[in-house]
């Protein structure tokens, strides 16, 4: 009987796989040209397999692109537990660091659908794997250790956090800014507000 189900679970972990390696591949892509640039078409031509098989893996080109930013959040939560500390203030400018620095840096890839699709990253957040959960949680806790109140729904305060970093981002790519101190200036502005600047 046991061995009856072993070809399923083989076959399974081997679509996985794939699945993970389609994934990585397309973010070379999206990175280099952007979602709007890249084509389906060059993708499978990469990759060695047929359009038709790509698209029997992902049904559409968004949706690839959403298990693109899937995997990419991903990356980013683990890289944040990797090098967090106990210090709930090191860890928030911890995560802003990260956060930042790739639309500072090369900010292709995120820029299309900000511009042309606003509602993409609540989209992402209303998709079934949640990705951004683990970012949430990773908030929340700083939060908690931070604010120590009992009242306070951290996993609501760690999405108005995420969302005003959101913000920063998209100013920054409508018009850019000095980025020296956009770290502190984010926590500052998120603990103590706006009307003291």
């Amino acid at each position: 009987m046991i061995l009856l189900h072993m070809p399923n679970k083989v076959t399974q972990e081997i679509k996985k796989i794939k699945r993970e390696l389609y994934i990585k591949a397309s973010a070379n892509c999206f990175e280099k040209f952007g979602y709007e640039n890249s084509k389906i078409s060059d993708l499978a031509k990469a990759l060695d397999i047929s359009v038709g098989t790509l698209y029997k893996v992902f049904d559409t080109k968004e949706n690839l692109y959403f298990e693109y930013i899937a995997y990419q959040l991903n990356s980013f939560i683990k890289k944040i537990n990797d090098a967090s500390i106990d210090d709930p203030i090191f860890n928030l400018k911890l995560y802003l660091q990260y956060k930042y620095e790739p639309f500072i840096k090369n900010r292709r890839s995120i820029e299309y659908t900000l511009n042309n699709d606003p509602f993409f990253f609540h989209k992402l957040n209303a998709d079934t794997h949640h990705p951004m959960d683990a970012v949430y949680e990773f908030l929340a806790k700083q939060f908690e250790q931070v604010l120590k109140n009992d009242k306070l729904d951290y996993k609501h305060i760690a999405i108005l956090f995420n969302k005003l970093a959101d913000g920063y981002t998209e100013s920054y790519m409508i018009k850019k800014f000095d980025t020296s101190n956009v770290i502190d200036e984010t926590i500052d502005a998120f603990l103590n507000g706006l009307s003291e600047k």
